[in-house]
C-alpha cells in the first residue's frame, strides 16, 4: 500500500523544522492533514487514494488549482468523517422499526457519494484534457 498525506491548503505551515515530510504528517494534528492511513475501508482508501493522485498531475492556472485543491481537500475530510457512519451503517442489524433511522443517513451518503464521485470524475478529464475551461469547470463544482 503506498501511504499519502494531503496538507490542507488554508492551514498555516509549521514553523518547526522536520526531517521529512512524512515525519511531518505523523506529527501533525487531525484538522491539518488527511492521510492515506485515516481510511481504514480498503474501498474508501481507494476512492481517496485515486483522487488525489489524479490531483496530483493537475497543471495550469495556480489559482484555479488552488480551488480545486480546497475541494479535494473539503471532500477528503467529510470522506474521513463519514467513516464511522459507513461502519455503523454496514454493521446494523435489520430490525423492523430501524428502517427509518438508517434511510436519512443513507440517502446523505448516497448524495455525498454522488458529489464525490463527480468531482473526481471532473479531476480524471482535467489530467486527460488539461484545458482551461475544464480546469475552471472542475473548480466551480460544488
Amino acid at each position: 500500500m503506498t501511504s499519502w498525506w494531503m496538507w490542507n491548503p488554508a492551514g498555516t505551515p509549521p514553523v518547526r523544522r522536520f526531517r521529512s515530510e512524512e515525519a511531518l504528517a505523523r506529527t501533525a494534528p487531525d484538522a491539518q492533514v488527511v492521510r492515506s492511513a485515516d481510511f481504514t475501508c480498503p474501498a474508501q482508501r481507494r476512492r481517496a487514494t485515486a483522487v488525489r493522485s489524479d490531483f496530483q498531475r493537475v497543471t495550469g492556472d495556480p489559482v484555479q488549482v488552488a480551488l480545486v485543491e480546497q475541494r479535494l481537500w473539503t471532500l477528503l475530510v467529510a470522506l474521513r468523517r463519514a467513516q464511522p457512519l459507513r461502519d455503523a451503517l454496514a454493521s446494523a442489524v435489520p430490525r423492523p422499526g430501524r428502517a427509518a433511522l438508517v434511510a436519512e443517513p443513507s440517502r446523505e451518503l448516497a448524495e455525498f457519494d454522488r458529489r464525490f464521485d463527480q468531482f473526481a470524475d471532473a479531476v480524471r478529464v482535467l489530467v486527460a484534457d488539461p484545458t482551461p475551461e475544464q480546469l475552471r469547470h472542475t473548480a466551480a463544482l460544488d
